[in-house]
């Protein structure tokens, strides 16, 4: 009776975990592609991610990290025609969802958030995420290449979100606009990357509604006084549909497109093509291996004379 009892208490076992297993990347999936059950998945996590308070993590009302144990204050560096300000928005790929954390060891390159700025190391502050990004080891690149003296970083970008939450009447054209608004009060924005599309991929934007869309998000961005150019990336892959996807899809001709026109918008780097499989750990996520090829794409491109 006891081997039996013994038995049945590690199916349940078991079997709590792969629900548990399955809910959370069901969810996590859901989350990334606004799909089923997103909305429960993005309550719960928003609910454990202020269980963390205790241990010095916060995150606002947009899921953005606004605190972090162990950040190590600077002083804001002064605007030169040699500082390059920042701006970095989007969704997972452009927030703290990479495989490997960095740091900046220049120490001249800042993140800047609420009116004060810290030596910029994963993860940072403004943008979900708790995990790596590549923003802080580019920056040093560029400032050890010589392309700057000093960089100032902003990333505003949210996990899961799609170009519509970006628009006018949304949350997070209201959030950015905010974001802006605080920026300027010290700096001008001297670059705008946006990497964002895995999600308008899984939902079936088109190319014209997505043409459109990002059109309106640059007119807001040109309305708040941001004349810097817009880098849009080419980021659509996500390879929980991997089926599905091809490189010539509706979004990534889109993103082509805006790239091209001109108009105050260049071109960003070309994720889909430049990673392989196993440069994401989870079939969407950079890996450690992605995050150093996303680094030297970015840093060529923003170090261009």
């Amino acid at each position: 009776m006891t081997r039996f009892r013994l038995a049945f208490a590690l199916v349940v076992f078991v079997a709590a975990g792969a629900l548990l297993f399955g809910s959370y990347w069901l969810g996590a999936y859901g989350y990334a592609y606004s799909r089923w059950p997103a909305r429960e998945f993005k309550s719960l996590r928003y609910a454990m991610l202020h269980a963390m308070r205790g241990i010095g993590i916060d995150y606002d009302a947009y899921s953005r990290l606004v605190a972090y144990p162990g950040k190590r204050s600077t002083e804001c560096p002064s605007q030169s025609d040699r500082t390059a300000v920042i701006l970095i928005i989007g969704q997972s790929n452009a927030a703290n969802s990479g495989g490997q954390r960095f740091e900046s060891q220049s120490r001249h390159v800042a993140a800047y958030f609420d009116g004060k700025c810290d030596i910029a190391a994963s993860p940072l502050l403004g943008t979900s995420g708790i995990g790596g990004e590549p923003w802080s080891a580019a920056g040093d690149r560029l400032v050890i290449e010589g392309a700057f003296d000093d960089i100032v970083l902003i990333t505003a970008a949210i996990s899961g979100s799609g170009l519509s939450e970006w628009l006018p009447g949304h949350d997070l054209n209201a959030m950015l606009k905010r974001v802006i608004e605080d920026t300027q009060r010290r700096y001008k924005i001297t670059h705008v990357l946006w990497q964002q599309g895995e999600t308008d991929f899984s939902i079936g934007t088109t190319e014209d509604a997505y043409i459109t869309g990002f059109r309106a998000l640059a007119s807001d961005l040109r309305a708040w006084g941001v004349t810097a150019p817009i880098y849009v990336a080419i980021a659509t892959r996500c390879d929980v549909l991997a089926a599905q996807w091809s490189v010539d899809n509706a979004i990534s001709r889109a993103q082509r497109m805006l790239a091209a026109s001109g108009q105050g918008l260049a071109a960003g780097i070309d994720g889909d093509s430049l990673l392989d499989p196993l440069d994401r750990y989870d079939g969407c996520h950079f890996a450690g291996s992605g995050l150093t090829k996303v680094i030297d794409a970015w840093t060529k491109i923003l170090g261009a004379k």
